[in-house]
C-alpha cells in the first residue's frame, strides 16, 4: 500500500492542486470567518469597560468613561482666528475656557448632510482637556473587552492610531488617550494651522 493512500484526502488535493471549486470556496469561507472573528486575549477575557456612546457623521462611536469629564449642550461658541480648521472655537464652562474640536475634520471624515451638532463631550487626561462635538450622545454602556476586534485595514479617513477597535455591533472605540496626546491638539502662538 502506498503511503500516499494513508494521507488525508484534503491534503492530497491541496498537494496535487486538484482542489474542486466547492472545496476551495469552503476553505476560503472558513478562513474569512476565522479572520473576521474578534481576537481574544487572555488579559481581556471577562474585563468590562464603561463607554460613552455618541454619533458622529451618523456612525456610532465611543470613548472610555475614564476620559469623559462631562457632557453638555454647546452654548456661546467663540471662534478663534488662526487656529487649525478642526478647532471650532472655545467655550466657557464654570470658569474654565475649553477648546471645542470637530473630530470629523480632525479624522478627515466626509461631512454627511446637515446635522444638529449641539452637544459637546469634554475629554480630559489630567494633562490635556478639550471638548469634542457630537451630533447625539446615546449614553453610557458597558462592553466586554474580549469582544473588541482590531480596526479593519480598510479604515478610511480616521487614522488607525486613534482607534482601539470595533465591537460586533459596529460600535467604534476611539482611543481618547491617543487623541488627547496628539501634538496637533496643542496650538502655539505663531504656529501655522
Amino acid at each position: 500500500m502506498n503511503t500516499r493512500d494513508k494521507e488525508h484526502p484534503l491534503q492530497t488535493m491541496i498537494e496535487t492542486d486538484g482542489m474542486t471549486p466547492e472545496l476551495e470556496e469552503r476553505i476560503l469561507a472558513e478562513r474569512a470567518r476565522s479572520l473576521a472573528a474578534p481576537e481574544t486575549s487572555p488579559e481581556n477575557e471577562g474585563k468590562e469597560i464603561h463607554l460613552l456612546e455618541f454619533l458622529l457623521n451618523g456612525e456610532r462611536y465611543a470613548v472610555a468613561m475614564q476620559y469623559v469629564r462631562e457632557v453638555s449642550l454647546l452654548r456661546s461658541l467663540a471662534v478663534l482666528p488662526g487656529t487649525p480648521d478642526f478647532i471650532l472655537g472655545i467655550v466657557s464652562m464654570r470658569g474654565r475656557v475649553i477648546a471645542v474640536t470637530d473630530l470629523r475634520v480632525f479624522f478627515h471624515l466626509p461631512r454627511k448632510g446637515l446635522s444638529d451638532y449641539n452637544k459637546i463631550i469634554v475629554l480630559s487626561d489630567n494633562s490635556m482637556e478639550f471638548a469634542i462635538l457630537a451630533e447625539q450622545v446615546n449614553g453610557v454602556k458597558t462592553c466586554n473587552l474580549s469582544q473588541i476586534a482590531s480596526p479593519p485595514l480598510s479604515v478610511q479617513g480616521i487614522g488607525r492610531e486613534f482607534l482601539s477597535g470595533v465591537f460586533p455591533d459596529a460600535l467604534i472605540l476611539i482611543d481618547a488617550g491617543a487623541v488627547l496626546s496628539d501634538p496637533r491638539m496643542i496650538v502655539r502662538k505663531g504656529s501655522s494651522p
